[in-house]
């Protein structure tokens, strides 16, 4: 199939050099006022981050007469793809394109791209806003330098609750409280509401959401900064809480040894998003089973 295309492209410019009016000038009806233009040299320019992951990948082709053909693609690659691009005046979706040629700008006209062992095909018949038509191609390589997507909310939801650090000792039943601290409780949610980690953050008073970022231990009765109280679980009992997350399995695992690490990050809207890391965790599940694990739950937005 690749080889037919390779064929199939070469047979649509065979006998068109440059820009090139007079080898159509027979022809009659919509084709008589079309220039072809083989385009012999392509370059890729930086590219642009549009945000929500679409790129716009800027291009730009010359041939030996000095004309010129600027194309910037919407992809959500960082390389482009192939496909049928439709022209608009500025780029912003993903299978779209804003173009011109000659400084004119293209308003009309799809571009096709193909890419066959290495070697990109495109082409297109497209109209200018000065009123001309072209059917502009290019064959030959392009080299796309992949970047790094900005951070995007990926949906999940984070609720804090502060309330004070209270620890009852139940051989004497008495409760010392740490006034310098505070228990920070927060609830991750999935985007369809439903919770997938719950972690009793103790850290210094009155601090704002993007001020927790750090390494916790996870750690019983937990009462100093930088820390997180462990989960626990009484299968005798039937009881079950505290700091946890959910597994793969769809299993809650309440924490009682390992670290998590809580950092942020600032999506191209200037959002701040949360990332919860946990690593070398110790766990054990309602029904009293021990074991180990790991999560790293991304990009997560903070609740009105």
């Amino acid at each position: 199939m690749k080889k037919f295309r390779y064929i199939i492209m070469l047979l649509a410019v065979i006998g068109f050099t440059a820009c090139d009016s007079d080898s159509i000038e027979d022809l009659q009806g919509e084709f008589n006022n079309i220039t072809f233009c083989t385009f012999n040299n392509g370059s890729v320019q930086p590219t642009t981050k549009l945000g929500k992951g679409v790129k716009a990948l800027n291009t730009q082709f010359t041939d030996a007469e000095g004309n010129t053909l600027s194309l910037s693609f919407g992809s959500k690659e960082w390389i482009l793809g192939e496909g049928s691009f439709s022209p608009v005046t500025t780029v912003s979706n993903a299978g779209t394109y804003a173009g011109s040629i000659n400084g004119a700008a293209i308003n009309e006209g799809n571009i096709d791209v193909s890419f066959v062992d290495g070697t990109y095909f495109i082409s297109g018949l497209v109209k200018t806003a000065d009123g001309k038509q072209y059917k502009p191609y290019y064959k030959g390589e392009l080299t796309f330098i992949v970047g790094e997507d900005d951070p995007e909310a990926s949906g999940y939801t984070m609720s804090i609750v502060e309330s004070a650090v209270a620890i009852m000792d139940w051989t004497t039943w008495q409760t010392t409280t740490y006034p310098d601290v505070t228990k920070y409780t927060i609830t991750v949610c999935d985007p369809n509401g439903t919770q997938v980690a719950y972690f009793d953050v103790i850290n210094g008073n009155d601090k704002s959401a993007d001020q927790l970022t750090g390494n916790y231990s996870i750690v019983s009765d937990a009462h100093d900064a930088m820390q997180i109280s462990a989960g626990y679980s009484l299968p005798d009992y039937g009881m079950a809480g505290g700091s946890s997350y959910v597994d793969a399995a769809g299993k809650t695992q309440y924490l009682t040894g390992g670290t998590v690490e809580i950092t942020t990050a600032q999506s191209g809207e200037g959002e701040t998003l949360y990332t919860f890391k946990g690593t070398s965790l110790e766990t054990i599940d309602a029904a009293g089973t021990t074991g180990s694990g790991a999560f790293n739950l991304m990009f997560i937005s903070l609740a009105e």
